[in-house]
């Protein structure tokens, strides 16, 4: 039965099955905790609050937001490079695009944040913290757009292919 799972090739062929789960749970549990942020919470902050009021309380939760999703981009690659292996070339893309993702999510948890945390309500700072903003929001879509992808290619990603090991 395994060689029969290796010439045939993908994501299970001879990676335990815990590999997988681990790869659909961090991506899933990553992408809808972005989506439901970047399109539910912020949103309805901003929506029903006076700005500095909801700014002040979306700045409590970004610490744990984007550590969160740094941890989730970690176990991803992890798990994505370890189904490379015997994969095929489609989970190196994946293990690619998560290592691009993950990057993002970690510029903005240690570099932008923290950033944007020690000049928040600084009147001469008021330019600097937009620009902050906005790459942060770059770097949100990044996560949001490459977890989306990685989400609807998981049939892909997931197939058997013959002859791909």
């Amino acid at each position: 039965m395994d060689a029969q799972r290796t010439q045939e090739g993908g994501a299970d062929a001879g990676a335990p099955r815990w590999t997988i789960s681990l790869f659909v749970s961090s991506v899933g549990l990553w992408t809808g905790a972005a989506l439901f942020f970047s399109a539910g919470v912020l949103p309805t902050l901003f929506l029903n609050l006076p700005p500095q009021e909801a700014g002040r309380i979306a700045a409590l939760v970004f610490p744990l937001y984007f550590r969160a999703g740094f941890v989730m981009g970690l176990l991803a690659i992890s798990a994505a490079m370890r189904l490379a292996v015997r994969g095929g070339a489609r989970w190196k893309r994946a293990a690619a695009l998560l290592v691009v993702m993950t990057l993002a999510q970690g510029w903005s948890a240690v570099v932008l944040h923290p950033e944007m945390a020690r000049i928040r309500g600084v009147e001469e700072q008021v330019a600097r913290f937009q620009q902050l903003h906005e790459w942060s929001v770059r770097l949100n879509a990044v996560v949001l757009g490459g977890g989306l992808l990685l989400c609807a290619g998981s049939g892909w990603l997931l197939a058997r292919r013959r002859g791909e090991a």
